[in-house]
């Protein structure tokens, strides 16, 4: 899941090859959704009702504000498992580019299933402001630079999740400035790694995002007990406000332990 990338994950790796304290369930009765005369997304959302919630999020207002007064809605409901919804110029280039599933995930930590909406891909692009001579510098992963609506994905993607009988939304993030974007509604499911997560936060918190991203994915930074590289290792973010989940996942062991991981002290590698 990147929020940058310019296209869909071509990797030879699989989604559920990153999924480490989740576990997809057999979802084969989930893909009826592709012999349905009329697609939805998740089985259950028309075009003119994801229009509705996109508006009421304001992301066609802050498309607009990004010089775009024309453009269109595209969704493509191949199954459960893989709604994608677009919003295009009229020449088809892709300025957003949102693609979720629903399904069932077994939680390891707690050894029980639950129904689950999974952000597997988040693009947005400024075309025009990519085509201009002076570009501004990119993050890893982005061909042209972002439409800076994160708060409104976000806003639409819980009204989605608002009208769905779902305990929880997760996503994986591809690069470490995709978690900070998530780290306000999100916590790690590991919590050594939200620890160490918090920990580069706090000791690099004068330090210019993009350039800290790259210094952590490049392995420039290393662990100042051990002297060890620090390498940034996909893992589920997760967001839910069913008070079971938070009790059992988040509970005050799971606390504790990133509390322990958030003490470990980082220096940069020359």
């Amino acid at each position: 899941m990147s929020i940058f990338e310019a296209s869909d994950k071509d990797s030879k790796e699989t989604d559920s090859d990153k999924l480490t304290n989740l576990d997809m369930l057999d979802f084969s009765n989930e893909l009826s959704t592709s012999l349905n005369i009329e697609k939805l997304i998740f089985g259950r959302f028309s075009d003119a009702e994801i229009y509705t919630m996109l508006e009421e999020a304001k992301i066609f207002e802050m498309v607009k504000r990004r010089g775009y007064e024309s453009f269109k809605l595209v969704t493509d409901p191949i199954s459960d498992l893989d709604n994608r919804i677009y919003i295009k110029t009229e020449s088809d280039e892709i300025l957003i580019h949102i693609r979720l599933k629903v399904a069932d995930f077994f939680i390891k930590s707690i050894q029980e299933d639950r129904k689950m909406v999974y952000i597997d891909w988040l693009l947005t692009q400024n075309i025009r402001l990519g085509k201009l001579k002076n570009k501004k510098i990119l993050f890893q992963g982005q061909e042209y630079p972002g439409l800076n609506i994160f708060k409104e994905l976000t806003q639409f993607i819980f009204l989605l999740f608002s009208k769905m009988n779902c305990y929880g939304i997760f996503n994986i993030p591809e690069y470490f400035h995709d978690a900070v974007l998530f780290q306000k509604n999100f916590l790690f499911i590991d919590p050594i790694k939200q620890g160490h997560f918090k920990s580069i936060l706090k000791n690099f918190k004068g330090r210019n995002l993009r350039d800290l991203s790259i210094l952590i994915h490049t392995e420039k930074l290393a662990f100042s007990e051990t002297n060890e590289i620090y390498k940034w290792k996909h893992g589920e973010m997760l967001f839910t406000n069913d008070e079971y989940l938070k009790e059992t996942i988040f509970d005050k062991r799971y606390f504790e332990k990133v509390t322990d991981a958030e003490a470990a002290r980082f220096f940069l590698v020359e």
